[in-house]
């Protein structure tokens, strides 16, 4: 009864953080897109959606990449850093937090808790 009631507790608080991460991912990447859209109105969504994309992730802009990218993608990490950082926690979080419920189910399993 306690292994069954500590797995449910567990896998609860799993899930639970999982739908944060993927709450936290999808809120501060449509509250950036908005801000570089005010800030350049020439960006239109799938702009603005692409220079967030390339902020948050820890990879340098390739040479060819286009002047409004290079524009957009300076402003983001130079006027909001720490929100690119939640963005990037909650990204490894997204990964890991399914594999940790995998690995949660596939022990209470074995553990004959199923």
């Amino acid at each position: 009864m306690t292994n069954s009631l500590v797995f449910w507790i567990v896998a609860g608080l799993a899930a639970f953080a999982l739908a944060l991460a993927i709450q936290m991912r999808i809120m501060t990447a449509l509250v950036l897109r908005r801000a570089l859209i005010a800030w350049d109105g020439a960006l239109d969504r799938a702009k603005a959606n692409t220079a967030v994309v390339w902020a948050a992730g820890a990879a340098d802009l390739p040479a060819e990449a286009k002047p409004w990218l290079v524009r957009a993608v300076d402003h983001l990490r130079t006027a909001y850093p720490k929100p690119l950082a939640h963005i990037r926690m909650a990204r490894r979080a997204s990964l890991v937090l399914p594999a940790v419920l995998i690995g949660l189910a596939a022990a209470w399993r074995a553990g004959g808790g199923g």
